[in-house]
C-alpha cells in the first residue's frame, strides 16, 4: 500500500493480490474552510485495471468536528454511498457535502473507504484520509463594553457581527447567556425569547449588523462576571455554532461604598425571636459632592415582625422599605467626597416559624440597601448615581425535646407495677416519654441524654416511633438516644418522634415525706443542616410528683414509710 500526497488531495494506490492491481483513491477539499459553512469533499476512484470492479461502495467516516449535510439530525458519523460498477481504465467520482463544526484552527481528518468486488466472491478495500483545517469562524463577533461597570448602574454592550464567508446563511440567531446578577433593561432590537435571544434571519455573505443591549449588573466589591455571546445557524432543524465570544465584565468600585451588617456581623446566624440591629454604613467614593442622597433599605422575610421596627427612617409598611433622606438625615443634603456615616434600624423576629407545608424550611432574612443621588460623576453614563448592597441572613432551626413521666400510662401500652404513694423499700415502676419536635431546618446527629437518679433503675422495656431506641448505660446511670436525622417539619405538621422507656424506683428512708427524684435534666444536642450550628434543647428533670400524669393527685407522689 503506497500513499502519495498531492496538492489538495490524498492519493492511495492499492495493490491487492488476487483482486487486481491499480486502484487509486483521491480526496479533494477547499484550502479555506469556515466554521459553520458547508463545503464539498470530492472523491475520485480511478480503476487502472483492464477489468471491471463491481458493486463499489464508498464509506465516509467523519470526526466530531465535521458532519455530513445529508445526515444532519441523524447523529450518524459514517455515510455509505454506492457507486456501482467501475469499468476498466475509467474514473468514478462522488461528492460529499460536509459542514465544519469544529473550533477555528482545528485539524479534522476525514476517512474514506472503498469496498468493491471483482469476478469472484471476495471483496477488497482501499482507504484514504484527508486532513482538513477549519481556518476560522464564518461570522466575526466584536463586542464593545464600557471601561467601567458600576454595580447597580445601567451600562450598554454593543455586539457587532459580520458574515466573513462567501456563504449566505438563511437562519441565524444571536444569543447571550447572562450571569447571575444581570438584569436586562432594553435592546436595539426586540428579543425573541427570555430577553436574551435574537433571531437575525438571513445573513448573506459580507453582510453585517450591530445589536445594542442595555442592562444592570449587581454584585459585591470588584466581582468578575462572564457573559458568553454566540451566533447560531440552523441547518435542517439542527443548530450549529458559527461564532462565540466570552465577554469578561468586572465591577469597578461603586461611587458610594455601602456595607450592611446585622448585630455587627456580616455572617450572623439569626434565631427565631432574635432582636436584630441592621447597620448600613456609607462612604462617598465618587470624587464629587453628591446632592440629595436617598438611602433605602428593603427587608424581606416571613420571620420579620415589622410592627417592632425602631428607626428614624421613613417606613413604607406596604413595601417594607425604610428611607433616609435629607429630611431625617441632614448629611444627605450634600455628601462631600470622602464623607461617611451610618444609619440603623432595629427589628425583632417572630418567636415561631410560619410552617404550613413540608417545604417550609431553611428560612432567610434578606435586606437590600440602595443609595442614589441625581449628581453624576463624569465617568458614568447614567442619569443618577446609584450603589447597592445586600445581605442574606440564615435563620437557625429549633429542635425541642419534652420529657414526661407517668404511673398510669395506658396509651403507651405499658403496665407499671407497684403502688402510689411510693413506699420505702418497695419498688414502683414509671414510664418516661421523650418527645421531639423539629422546626425550620433539617438536623442530623441528634443526641438525647439524661441521668437516672439514686434508687432508680432501667427495666429494659422500651418503645420508639422510629428505628432508633433509647439505650441504658448502667455504669453511668445514663439513658441516651442517638438519631441520625430529623426532617424540618417533624412534629409540626406531622407526628413527633417519641420514645417511651420504663424505670423502677425504690425510695429510701431519707425521702419519707418528699417526692423521690426519678430523672435529671434531659438534654438534646444536634447539628443544624442549614446553618451548621449546634442546636440544644433542655427539659427539667422530674420526681414522683408526676405533674404530667393527670391520674395522680397533688401530694400522692410523696414517699411514705
Amino acid at each position: 500500500m503506497l500513499l502519495f500526497l498531492a496538492v489538495g488531495a490524498v492519493v492511495l494506490i492499492l495493490s491487492s493480490g488476487g483482486g487486481g492491481e491499480g486502484i487509486t483513491l483521491t480526496l479533494y477539499a477547499p484550502s479555506e474552510i469556515y466554521r459553520g459553512v458547508p463545503f464539498e469533499l470530492k472523491v475520485e476512484v480511478e480503476n487502472q485495471l483492464d477489468e471491471i470492479i463491481r458493486d463499489a461502495t464508498l464509506s465516509l467516516n467523519l470526526p466530531a468536528g465535521l458532519v455530513s449535510v445529508d445526515n444532519i439530525g441523524t447523529n450518524r458519523a459514517i455515510t455509505s454511498e454506492s457507486i456501482g460498477d467501475i469499468g476498466g481504465r475509467t474514473v468514478a467520482k462522488k461528492t460529499f457535502r460536509l459542514l465544519a463544526v469544529g473550533l477555528p484552527d482545528s485539524l479534522q481528518k476525514a476517512n474514506v473507504t472503498l469496498s468493491y468486488g471483482t469476478g469472484g466472491r471476495s471483496r477488497f478495500q482501499a482507504s484514504a484520509e484527508k486532513e482538513i483545517i477549519v481556518n476560522r469562524a464564518a461570522v466575526k463577533l466584536a463586542v464593545t463594553k464600557p471601561e467601567r461597570v458600576i454595580s447597580g448602574s445601567a451600562f450598554e454592550l454593543e455586539v457587532g457581527y459580520e458574515n466573513a464567508s462567501r456563504f449566505d446563511f438563511s437562519d441565524v440567531t444571536l444569543r447571550m447567556k447572562y450571569p447571575d446578577g444581570f438584569s436586562f433593561q432594553s435592546a436595539s432590537a426586540n428579543p425573541d425569547s427570555l430577553d436574551s435571544s435574537w433571531r437575525l434571519g438571513a445573513l448573506n455573505a459580507g453582510s453585517k449588523g450591530v445589536l445594542r443591549v442595555k442592562g444592570v449588573l449587581t454584585g459585591v466589591g470588584e466581582a468578575q462576571f462572564s457573559l458568553p455571546v454566540t451566533v447560531i445557524a440552523n441547518f435542517g432543524g439542527e443548530e450549529y455554532l458559527l461564532a462565540e465570544e466570552n465577554v469578561a465584565l468586572a465591577l469597578a468600585p461603586a461611587p458610594v461604598n455601602l456595607q450592611v451588617l446585622v448585630n455587627g456581623r456580616s455572617d450572623y446566624v439569626a434565631r427565631a425571636g432574635d432582636m436584630l440591629t441592621y447597620t448600613v454604613s456609607y462612604r462617598n467614593e465618587s470624587g464629587i459632592a453628591l446632592a440629595d442622597v436617598v438611602l433605602k433599605l428593603s427587608l424581606s422575610g416571613e420571620l420579620f415582625n415589622f410592627t417592632t421596627l425602631d428607626t428614624d427612617a421613613r417606613i413604607d409598611s406596604l413595601a417594607n422599605t425604610l428611607t433616609w433622606n435629607a429630611g431625617n438625615t441632614p448629611p444627605f443634603r450634600l455628601l462631600d467626597p470622602g464623607a461617611s456615616g451610618e444609619v440603623r434600624a432595629t427589628v425583632r423576629l417572630k418567636p415561631s416559624f410560619p410552617i404550613r407545608r413540608p417545604s417550609d424550611k431553611n428560612f432567610f432574612l434578606r435586606v437590600q440597601a440602595e443609595a442614589s443621588s441625581p449628581s453624576v460623576p463624569y465617568y458614568l453614563s447614567a442619569d443618577k448615581t446609584t450603589a447597592l448592597a445586600s445581605m442574606e441572613t440564615k435563620v437557625a432551626g429549633l429542635t425541642v425535646v419534652y420529657a414526661q413521666a407517668f404511673f398510669r400510662d395506658v396509651a403507651a401500652g405499658m403496665l407499671n407495677q407497684g403502688k402510689l404513694p411510693p413506699q420505702v423499700g418497695q419498688p414502683t415502676e414509671y414510664t418516661i416519654h421523650w418527645v421531639i419536635r423539629n422546626y425550620g431546618t433539617d438536623v442530623k446527629n441528634v443526641a438525647v441524654s439524661a441521668f437516672l437518679q439514686s434508687g432508680v433503675t432501667w427495666t429494659g422495656l422500651v418503645k420508639s416511633s422510629i428505628d432508633a431506641v433509647p439505650l441504658w448505660n448502667e455504669r453511668r446511670s445514663e439513658v441516651t438516644w442517638q438519631i441520625e436525622k430529623i426532617a424540618a417539619t417533624k412534629g409540626v405538621i406531622s407526628d413527633p418522634i417519641e420514645a417511651v422507656f420504663q424505670v423502677r424506683a425504690t425510695p429510701d428512708v431519707t425521702e419519707v415525706g418528699q417526692y423521690q427524684p426519678l430523672m435529671g435534666e434531659t438534654t438534646l444536642r444536634t447539628t443544624d443542616d442549614f446553618t451548621g450550628l449546634e442546636l440544644t434543647s433542655r427539659d427539667a428533670g422530674f420526681t414522683t410528683a408526676l405533674p404530667d400524669d393527670r391520674t395522680v393527685g397533688e401530694g400522692i407522689g410523696r414517699v411514705i414509710p
